[in-house]
């Protein structure tokens, strides 16, 4: 199965990643620079990568995350349920990595410490 991967295919792929983009992948990693002084990483993956490579690999590591999305985006779109579903759950992700940040800069403590996950 070949997929024709043309410049109208990559701007209707940023459109509709448009709120990973900014949540996912600028929200999260804004938040996480900034809170990373009042607290830690608990993820494994990112808390390694940031150990050992610093803030801007935890970036580079959403990029490709990205670039990986959009390689299945032909295929994926053929399922629409399946497509809406992956986008939302990490449009999600990235509203909840967020919002977790920006509750360690001002409380003190995270949604996950709150809830008792951790």
């Amino acid at each position: 199965m070949k997929f024709n991967y043309s410049r109208v295919s990559f701007y209707s792929f940023v459109h509709e990643i448009r709120f990973i983009i900014v949540f996912y992948i600028i929200g999260d990693w804004a938040s996480t620079w900034y809170a990373l002084p009042y607290g830690e990483e608990f993820n494994p993956l990112p808390a390694l990568m940031l150990e050992h490579y610093g803030i801007f690999s935890l970036l580079l590591l959403k990029i490709v995350l990205i670039l990986g999305l959009f390689l299945i985006f032909p295929l994926i779109k053929l399922f629409p349920a399946k497509w809406v579903f992956t986008k939302h759950a990490i449009e999600f992700l990235g509203i909840m990595a967020t919002l977790n940040n920006i509750m360690v800069v001002w409380y003190g403590n995270s949604l996950i410490q709150a809830m008792g996950w951790v």
